[in-house]
């Protein structure tokens, strides 16, 4: 059986660009974040917990389940012919896709596609074709997108770096909940080392309460930039680590936002789309899945009742109108947490680009009606040999996804199980991307474990 679906790129088509009848030409950037990062200012020492670039840089597969059937997505490598089929048998995976003439593993695809001078010629004789409408839609953009968007004469359908830098620091969120009176952590922002010192007196008494602080770089990612303060002994190392740095470099300027720890129930993700005019759509709420600061995935639907869903709905009606305001629109989504006593902190951060949770949208329209639960996750493989799609798909059996049986797990990156691999026999760690769909949680629950124990049985093994 094949779909065919009316795709979430047909509505960012007339939000960008107020027009239907173009072609979106799809950057997906992941971790862009780290090209926003500032130069002069002192900063912790970070590692990243997150797995190696090689693998993050293969996530740009994702978006072939959101670009529509008359876009382009841009690749670092051609996608296995079982995945695109099984894609396309679902709706999706029907547009362009153009791969770079070289993979660089350790490049993301924007550097990558800047090192490829065949493929770059391509891409401008695309945007100076007659006839041709084209947009450049990166997952955010850095200096890297805007050069190639001169370099390729394909014009930006979202804002300059010099906004997303911006909107994206967690101080400017900060600024804008008490601007706005959304409910915010007590906390401070630091731009200098005597603001944090003054800060931490400011908020000491948590600790002498038995709370926890955490100190949290402005425009960190992916879990990298966080320290948990439990004591004023943790807290004075990482001071006496940026004053040892401050004295090697006769600077003192930070960018972190200290605030007390807020015990929680679960972590929130929402999104919204502002139009070109200021227009703001609400796109709904998702439960995220955390470990470490670092994002493993969502559960659909959230556990909010109507009085939670609207504090969340209120917060991200006015938090988009005063992004528009200040230079944003396109897709922004925010973290929010439901504490320990029900309360809801409506935002953490924003979150001005793509999110984790824009490349399930399709798949949420198309297979996720309201009586349903899906599980997005990611699952972590250690592997000493390449795994065939073909032989995953088929250790898996039914527990892929079957419209039929309006169950199981719908692969949407496959890129990424196989990035690390250098060598047969080299052992090596990958990613598999999937949405599971189910009638209940408690069966989500139980498709969930089948599946890990597939996985686990494959580990080492093939």
């Amino acid at each position: 059986m094949t779909t065919v679906l009316t795709d979430f790129s047909s509505k960012l088509k007339w939000a960008l660009t107020g027009q239907h009848d173009v072609t979106f030409i799809y950057l997906n950037n992941f971790e862009v974040e780290e090209y926003w990062s500032e130069t002069g200012i002192l900063k912790l020492p970070s590692l990243s917990i997150g797995s190696a670039a090689d693998v993050v840089n293969r996530m740009e597969e994702l978006g072939v389940f959101l670009a529509g059937e008359n876009d382009i997505i841009l690749l670092k490598g051609p996608p296995n012919q079982g995945f695109m089929a099984d894609a396309q048998a679902l709706g999706f995976g029907r547009s362009r896709c153009i791969t770079v003439e070289h993979n660089d593993p350790a490049l993301n695809i924007t550097a990558n596609l800047l090192n490829c001078p065949r493929t770059m010629d391509k891409l401008r004789e695309l945007s100076q074709a007659a006839g041709t409408n084209v947009y450049l839609v990166p997952f955010g953009t850095s200096d890297q997108e805007e050069e190639f968007s001169r370099r390729t004469g394909i014009p930006l359908a979202v804002p300059s770096s010099d906004i997303f830098r911006r909107v994206n620091d967690k101080g400017y969120s900060r600024r804008l909940n008490a601007e706005l009176g959304i409910r915010q952590i007590p906390g401070v922002e630091c731009t200098s080392l005597d603001e944090l010192v003054s800060g931490f007196d400011q908020l000491k008494a948590v600790l002498e309460q038995g709370g926890r602080l955490v100190l949290k770089d402005s425009m960190g990612v992916s879990g990298k930039g966080i320290t948990v303060i439990t004591d004023e002994a943790r807290f004075h190392k990482c001071m006496s680590m940026l004053e040892k740095q401050a004295s090697k470099k006769g600077i003192r300027q930070i960018n972190y936002v200290l605030e007390q720890w807020i015990d929680k129930i679960c972590d929130l993700n929402y999104q919204i789309l502002i139009d070109r005019s200021g227009g703001v759509e609400f796109l709904g709420v998702k439960e995220s899945l955390v470990e470490q600061g670092v994002h493993q995935g969502h559960l659909m639907p959230s556990r909010l009742n109507d009085v939670q869903l609207e504090v969340i709905r209120e917060a991200a009606m006015r938090i988009g109108a005063a992004l528009y305001r200040d230079g944003y629109y396109g897709i922004a989504g925010m973290d929010a947490i439901l504490d320990e006593d029900g309360t809801i902190w409506p935002n953490l951060e924003i979150n001005a680009r793509f999110n984790m949770s824009t490349y399930q949208t399709n798949i949420q329209y198309q297979w996720l009606p309201e009586d349903q639960c899906g599980l997005a996750k990611k699952y972590t493989l250690r592997l000493n040999h390449l795994l065939e799609y073909g032989v995953l798909r088929s250790r898996l059996g039914t527990l892929m996804f079957e419209p039929e049986r309006g169950e199981g797990l719908l692969i949407n990156n496959f890129a990424t199980v196989n990035a690390a691999f250098r060598s047969e026999g080299t052992l090596f760690s990958g990613r598999l991307y999937g949405v599971i769909i189910a009638s209940s949680p408690e069966r989500l629950g139980v498709i969930d474990e089948a599946i890990e124990a597939v996985l686990s049985s494959i580990n080492e093994v093939m």
